[in-house]
């Protein structure tokens, strides 16, 4: 175990919508913070990359304190993001020859992964070595949508899903895997408040491409472990879901000891 984790993370700000309209978005404030935050308190490292190896933007509606146990701890989550994001982000495409370095990679939600993680062949590499490897992959909330990288031509997956269609996926890592994303009465909730409707829902998806949805009741915390893919559901998931993704760590370690 080398006590590293590979955080990936979108590059983009704006979500595609219908109508030609798009939707200010980033990733959510506590569903990277919070998991972030306990695995360094574990001892973990973080790597993080993102496919432009910039600063990875913050969605502005979860820049609040409800998402939060309390004001402490959003204050608390806010100072360790801003100075962890201030320090080296990676070009995702520079960590993918290096892989064997990593104990896990973890995914931050958002809608940002729908942009353009979900088409990008370097996290389809990246996702292929942990399949290959049974090692965690952990992904929360929108994030889980950014599995569909990991078959074979995922940009057009998504075009088709843009277009309104029922895709079909091509050697799909994950068909048959058991997980949970942002449901589709949560999109519902959310796009109230959105500029124009969504293209399609990550539900959709992800159930189009051979994976089973095993979503909970909307916005309660909900995470499913199958294998070595660990999802939570939404934002309310993010302590439930670090604290599966640290078992499944210590598992790991525990395998490599008596292998050893």
């Amino acid at each position: 175990m080398t006590k590293q984790i590979l955080v990936v993370m979108s590059s983009e700000s704006q979500l595609p919508m219908q109508d030609g309209k798009t939707h200010a978005t980033g990733f959510y404030l506590n569903e990277f913070g919070v998991p972030a935050h306990k695995l360094v308190q574990e001892g973990y490292a973080l790597t993080i990359a993102t496919p432009k190896g910039n600063r990875p933007p913050l969605d502005a509606g979860s820049d609040t304190k409800d998402l939060f146990k309390n004001e402490e701890e959003y204050e608390q989550i806010k100072a360790f993001v801003n100075e962890t994001l201030s320090g080296p982000i990676a070009k995702l495409a520079d960590v993918t020859g290096n892989l064997d370095q990593f104990d896990a990679v973890f995914l931050p939600g958002g809608h940002a992964p729908m942009i353009e993680l979900m088409r990008d062949a370097d996290l389809g590499t990246v996702l292929r070595h942990f399949h290959e490897k049974a090692q965690p992959t952990a992904l929360i909330c929108h994030a889980p949508v950014a599995l569909l990288a990991a078959q074979q031509d995922a940009p057009a997956y998504q075009k088709a899903l843009q277009d309104g269609q029922t895709p079909t996926a091509s050697g799909f890592i994950y068909s048959g895997y058991k997980a949970t994303v942002f449901s589709t009465p949560e999109e519902k909730d959310a796009e109230q408040g959105f500029e124009a409707p969504m293209q399609y829902y990550p539900e959709d998806a992800l159930t189009a491409a051979g994976m089973t949805m095993d979503n909970g009741a909307k916005w309660t915390s909900n995470v499913v472990r199958d294998r070595e893919l660990i999802t939570g559901q939404n934002p309310m998931s993010d302590d439930e879901f670090v604290n599966v993704l640290l078992a499944a760590l210590n598992e790991q370690a525990q395998t490599a000891g008596v292998n050893a």
